[in-house]
């Protein structure tokens, strides 16, 4: 037979089983014979002391302010317990100090909308730091706990002053504690407390009720001799100590401090270093080759005004080849940081990072205020380059790790990523001067940044030992940024006759700063900027008081010295001077006194507060960077124009001509051309026809439309509507109408009727967008109405360009 049961045997047991009372063993529970050690409960002081750090939240969480209140509690019970050892004790103080100091600064104690549990905390805090700073002057062996309180005792005397501490008693406490060190302290905690000191003696003291100083202002002369010294110590220290990441980042520190208090003369030289020693290396700043060696735009600016040699007289190289070498459009990146080292290093390190993007952006900053395009495009590629390469993905807490091997890293609180991108956007857009073309550079960085700005996610990412006031800090500045990114934007609109969207932006900048309540500090530029605007659209009585306003403003806020006051010192002194030209050129000598007195000249046509308006604006703008130099030459061009001093005016006008194309200012540019070409109206027709058709080709440039609108390309669906006051693409019709009118005056000299029939179909063409642009302002109706439809002009869209339009080029008199 055979077995029909498909079960599988089972194993036969070997070994008896007896009974036995012990439970089995598994791999989850330990040996029978081994013995679990016993937990023993921490004791309440630990316990209590530990509850901050397990609590600790950044300041953008919801419960930010109840685990303050947690962390308070626990520590004062800590506090309150009997017999607590030295150690415990003097942790227990710091901690009460570090987390009250939280709370001031978090705005939890102010009067209006404070918390009750917060009330007395300035108090408890005092308390506390001299009670901590008792307790670890009896024990050396708390030395380092020493150190911290003292920090901890000169920021909280710096930043909250009473009748008890002051900055001055902040600084005080930072010098004694830097002049106890001894070489066996840790390199971090020397550091940070020269660090302190350099910002409490680089910072103005904040107000009283504790709120933070976010209107920047410059430092005194005494102060910064202070800082920069505090700044020569940290280097040698670090120098003694063989940190090169301290000494790179005292060098930076030095150029940011000089750049804020406009130290100009000394800024050049602390960025070579700075530059040097992160090992950014560029090409020898401001001067390019060409085929008469090298030319230093602002070394030839600054002749002597008094030499008036004969060989100043403007030529075509100086209107055609210097603008090819200065052009923005067509300028090469020459920049000489080696890619390959440098992307290593700013990627395994990103405090080395953080300290070449502020060099490079302070280095940006300065060549644009010096009108060296060149230079500061060269840093620009280069600050593109590191951002791009996401060098700001190592900080995004705002905090980078200096390694001082083998002691502790040293944590340096730098400018937070939020903030560095829109400002290297910003800086883009300041850099970018030209605005000619269909989309201009200036315009469109400024706009990327906005809409950064405005997408950028809510919640800041900050270190859990941050307060309110660091999160408010961080959404201050962006909102100034911004502010500043919509005076791009008007500034751009106005120079390319966009005054719809000049109108547009300039609204939008008066409703962000009043709502953020920082119009006092923008009134000054705000007021300049509806000056501008004014003066663009022909409004010349808005366009005085406006300037004379702005002046006003500035004058007070920096005692008669600062960019804006001269720029509107400038702008108001060129208005007159116009209109003077204006009332002599239509008889109009009844109304305009002239100076006959004063200059011993009958020819010189301007009053006497026209000249004395000028003189202010041209001493002003001296030394104000390339640009207001720049300006300042026109000034003086226009004064010696004046008097008949024709030599005088070419020289002044020669060296505004290399400062303004060596700072790629084409707006700026355009008018100097025109006033070239009129000097050389009569005297070198030729010449004069060559200057005047720059001149034109950049005034048709700044308003030139895209071509690509909404994806449909030559197409009349794809244009764009008129609606900058009826100009569409002529750019900028004053100036293309002035310069039409000196086509006109040398073709009917030269008879030659079939220009003379085309110039006066399209001076026709300006003239009546100049009327609409004027009536703009006060019948807007009358603009879009086509009231010159009647003049035959050119079909829509065409780019009108009159140095292309005669066969023959040359003018024969």
């Amino acid at each position: 037979m055979c077995d029909t049961n498909t079960r599988p045997l089972k194993r036969q047991r070997t070994l008896s089983i007896s009974a036995s009372s012990t439970p089995r063993s598994s791999s989850l529970t330990p040996p029978p014979n081994s013995q679990t050690p016993a937990l023993r409960p921490l004791p309440p002081a630990i316990l209590l002391l530990a509850l901050p750090g397990l609590l600790a939240l950044p300041p953008t969480h919801p419960d930010f302010g109840f685990s303050l209140f947690l962390s308070l509690r626990s520590l004062r019970q800590c506090l309150a317990l009997p017999a607590l050892a030295p150690d415990i004790e003097s942790h227990a103080w710091t901690s009460l100090a570090e987390v009250g100091i939280r709370v001031m600064e978090s705005g939890f104690c102010s009067q209006e909308g404070g918390c009750d549990w917060a009330v007395g905390i300035h108090a408890e805090v005092e308390k506390a730091l001299s009670k901590g700073l008792l307790i670890t002057q009896k024990h050396p062996s708390l030395r380092q706990l020493r150190h911290h309180l003292s920090l901890l005792h000169a920021h909280f005397a710096f930043t909250f002053p009473s009748s008890s501490t002051s900055p001055k008693f902040a600084r005080a406490i930072l010098r004694r504690l830097i002049a106890s060190f001894v070489s066996s302290d840790p390199p971090g905690t020397v550091y940070a407390a020269h660090l302190a000191l350099i910002t409490q003696i680089n910072t103005l003291p904040p107000s009283s009720n504790g709120a933070a100083n976010n209107s920047p202002a410059s430092i005194g002369a005494p102060a910064l001799q202070a800082t920069l010294t505090a700044i020569d110590a940290l280097i040698t220290l670090a120098r003694k100590n063989h940190h090169p990441r301290i000494i790179a980042l005292a060098h930076v520190i030095r150029l940011r401090i000089l750049l804020r208090a406009s130290a100009w003369a000394q800024v050049g030289a602390a960025l070579d270093t700075a530059e040097a020693v992160l090992g950014l290396m560029f090409n020898k700043d401001g001067k390019v080759k060409n085929d008469k060696g090298h030319i230093n735009a602002m070394a030839d600016a600054k002749q002597d005004d008094d030499a008036l040699p004969r060989w100043n007289s403007i030529t075509v190289h100086d209107v055609n080849a210097l603008s090819r070498e200065y052009s923005q459009v067509c300028i090469t990146s020459n920049s000489n940081v080696e890619p390959k080292q440098e992307e290593e290093i700013v990627q395994s390190d990103p405090a080395h990072a953080s300290l070449v993007i502020h060099t490079l952006l302070s280095g940006t900053i300065f060549f644009t205020f010096s009108g060296n395009i060149r230079a500061a495009e060269q840093r620009l590629v280069a600050l593109h380059e590191i951002v791009d390469s996401g060098a700001l993905e190592g900080f995004k807490d705002g905090i980078v790790q200096i390694p001082l091997s083998p002691h502790p890293p040293l944590a340096v609180h730098t400018t937070h990523p939020l903030i560095l991108l829109p400002l290297t956007f910003l800086v883009s857009a300041t850099a970018k001067r030209d605005p000619v073309g269909r989309n201009p550079k200036r315009r469109l960085w400024a706009e990327a940044a906005i809409t950064i700005l405005s997408t950028a996610r809510k919640d800041i990412e900050l270190p859990l030992w941050a307060s309110l006031a660091d999160r408010d800090e961080i959404i201050q500045r962006t909102i100034r940024i911004t502010a500043d990114l919509l005076c791009e934007l008007v500034a751009i609109s106005i120079q390319r006759s966009e005054f719809d969207a000049a109108e547009t932006h300039l609204n939008a900048l008066l409703t962000l700063t009043h709502t953020h309540d920082l119009f006092h500090s923008y009134s000054a530029r705000i007021t300049l900027h509806a000056a501008h605007l004014a003066h663009g659209l022909g409004d010349t009585e808005h366009a005085g008081v406006c300037y004379r306003v702005a002046k006003s403003i500035d004058d007070e806020c920096n005692a008669g010295a600062g960019y804006v006051g001269a720029a509107a010192c400038a702008g108001e002194a060129l208005l007159r001077i116009g209109l003077c030209a204006q009332a002599r050129d239509h008889g109009q000598s009844s109304s305009i006194t002239t100076n006959e007195d004063a200059s011993g000249d009958k020819s010189d046509w301007l009053d006497a507060e026209t000249h004395a308006l000028a003189t202010s604006a041209i001493q002003r703008c001296h030394g104000m960077g390339g640009t207001l130099e720049a300006v300042g030459k026109v000034v003086q061009a226009a004064v010696a124009g004046a008097r008949g001093e024709i030599v005088g005016a070419k020289s002044h006008l020669k060296s505004a001509l290399s400062l303004s194309t060596s700072a790629g200012e084409n707006h700026l540019r355009a008018l100097l051309l025109a006033q070239v070409g009129a000097h050389y109206l009569h005297t070198a027709p030729a010449h004069a026809m060559e200057t005047l058709a720059v001149c034109e080709t950049l005034g048709a440039g700044m308003g030139a439309k895209q071509k690509d609108v909404d994806g449909l390309k030559g197409k009349g669906e794809g244009k764009e509507n008129d609606t900058d006051g009826g100009d569409g693409p002529i750019g900028n019709a004053p100036l293309r109408l002035w310069v039409g009118e000196r086509f006109l005056e040398i073709f009917k000299r030269a008879n030659k009727p079939h220009r003379v029939a085309k110039q006066e179909v399209y001076n026709a063409m300006y003239r009546g967008a100049v009327e609409g642009m004027v009536g703009r302002a006060r019948w807007p109706s009358a603009v879009q109405s086509g009231c010159h439809s009647d003049e035959r002009g050119p079909a829509d869209g065409e780019d009108v360009k009159m140095q292309n339009l005669d066969p023959y080029q040359d003018v024969e008199m």
